[in-house]
């Protein structure tokens, strides 16, 4: 009878061995090309304000009122850059002035504060709007439009804060997706929805 007991607990470990080795190789097993195609292509420039700001490398892109943390060059360089809001179509104050036939703006709000302990070089040098075909819409020069000034700032002293609103010509029938801004040597991304609801 001992015999038989300790057969059945033998066999018993060997296949829990088997299991947990089935397991483990499960777990080093690559992803499939669906799934590696699934991913978000902008994990660079990715943050979250929904749960603290998150620095780049983070898989899920930003969406709008997310927060994203920059580091500089230099110590003490930090930068926290926020897309407050999002407005399809955008409309300057002065009602004279309009897009182009067949055209149409759009405007993303910006924000950036300077949470480091010296100066940071904050300059948009560029920025675009991308459509769900891929294809690029720059920042044009409107002015003030209906939701506030226009972004304008350079260098941002410790403690500053800066923000204003970016606009874009589009075409009248374009699905707008993404925000894309460099603030400094930093590209950064956000997806034009609202966060899911708190």
């Amino acid at each position: 009878m001992r015999q038989v007991v300790s057969a059945l607990l033998l066999s018993a470990l060997a296949m829990g061995a088997t299991a947990c080795q089935s397991a483990a190789d499960g777990d080093r097993t690559p992803p499939s090309p669906a799934a590696a195609e699934a991913a978000p292509p902008d994990a660079k420039a990715s943050g979250t304000g929904r749960t603290g700001s998150r620095g780049p490398g983070t898989r899920a892109p930003a969406l709008i009122g997310d927060t994203v943390d920059l580091g500089g060059r230099a110590f003490g360089e930090h930068l926290r850059v926020s897309a407050l809001g999002y407005v399809d179509p955008a409309r300057s104050v002065r009602t004279a002035h309009r897009p182009a036939a067949g055209k149409r703006w759009v405007g993303v709000d910006l924000s950036a504060v300077n949470v480091g302990g010296t100066s940071y070089d904050a300059r948009i040098t560029k920025a675009w709007v991308t459509d769900d075909k891929g294809r690029r819409h720059p920042v044009i020069r409107t002015g003030e439009i209906t939701t506030g000034f226009p972004a304008a700032w350079n260098t941002l002293a410790a403690g500053e804060h800066a923000e204003g609103w970016l606009v874009f010509e589009v075409p009248e029938n374009a699905r707008i997706m993404r925000f894309h801004s460099t603030v400094g040597d930093s590209p950064l991304t956000w997806q034009l929805q609202l966060p899911p609801s708190r």
